[in-house]
């Protein structure tokens, strides 16, 4: 299947949309559970505290080396903020994402809302975090816990993490896509810290630059009920915002009950493949093109 949601603000026939508020608890939400245990299947939130503008707080400015080295020509993308299109019309969160086309450039003048544009995963590269963490309501993350390590499985991309729970960082490593992650229990919340990534993946699809290789993310994982995981994130670049951290990144998920999932793998796109075939993407990716330019 061709990953033909990256391209939400042109194809409202083919994006899913987010409704516009969170839902209520399910009935099962106050049952007793174990708050160290991650394990099952979990789907993100549709609500607008879930998109992939939700986060408010504002990006650290950017330094000197940053602007020379890591801004994309584009993004295919809305932006965080930036310069309106129509300086009368002001982003309004309740416009859904397939809908959301509110900016013309970034912050640093990165033209926006470009269907050539930079998105996450492109080319079939691997998307990686944060940027897997976008649009969670595209599938699932599933939990694997072992004694050593807890498993992170993001089946939109199909893509894994690991987060090592009896070790530090190595001295010594290679850069990888996902970097090196690190986990320990503060209470009832799990501590993810991970540094290590090569500097070749996307923050955000709503960024108009890249990681460098100084890149640095804590997540902060907390059962908050039986049904609901919330994550919280800050993020940390040395090349890209001095001393500046970002937090404010949150994301919500949902269990997913056991008798539901066999319905989700013949009734749903949680489960669907989702391998990235460059061949199928370039066909898709003319049909957006042709679509986005009879809508104009």
């Amino acid at each position: 299947m061709a990953i033909a949601l990256v391209f939400e603000p042109f194809l409202p026939a083919f994006a899913q949309t987010a409704a516009q508020t969170a839902p209520k608890p399910s009935a099962t939400a106050n049952l007793p559970f174990d708050p160290h245990d991650l394990s099952g299947d979990w789907t993100g939130e549709k609500s607008k505290r879930n998109n992939r503008w939700a986060n408010k707080t504002p990006e650290p400015p950017l330094t000197d080396w940053a602007k020379q080295n890591l801004l994309y020509k584009s993004l295919s993308h809305d932006s965080y903020s930036g310069t309106l299109r129509d300086p009368k019309i002001t982003p309004n969160d309740a416009v859904p994402d397939d809908a959301r086309s509110f900016f013309a450039t970034d912050l640093y003048g990165v033209p926006v809302n470009d269907p050539n544009g930079m998105y996450p995963g492109k080319d079939c590269e691997p998307m990686s975090t944060p940027a897997m963490y976008d649009v969670p309501y595209l599938g699932l993350l599933t939990f694997f816990i072992t004694p050593d390590a807890i498993y992170e499985l993001n089946n939109h991309h199909r893509e894994w993490r690991i987060f090592w729970l009896n070790r530090e960082h190595p001295k010594e490593m290679d850069p990888t896509f996902e970097g090196d992650s690190i986990a320990h229990w503060e209470g009832n919340t799990l501590v993810v810290d991970t540094i290590g990534y090569n500097g070749r993946t996307m923050v955000s699809g709503a960024v108009g630059h890249s990681k460098s290789d100084a890149f640095h993310m804590v997540e902060r994982f907390t059962r908050t009920d039986h049904d609901t995981i919330q994550i919280d994130m800050t993020l940390s670049d040395p090349k890209a915002w001095g001393d500046k951290s970002w937090p404010g990144f949150h994301k919500y998920y949902h269990l997913v009950p056991i008798e539901k999932v066999h319905d989700l793998v013949y009734k749903s796109d949680y489960f669907t493949e989702w391998i990235c075939s460059p061949e199928d993407n370039k066909n898709f990716d003319k049909k957006v093109i042709e679509l986005q330019q009879k809508q104009k």
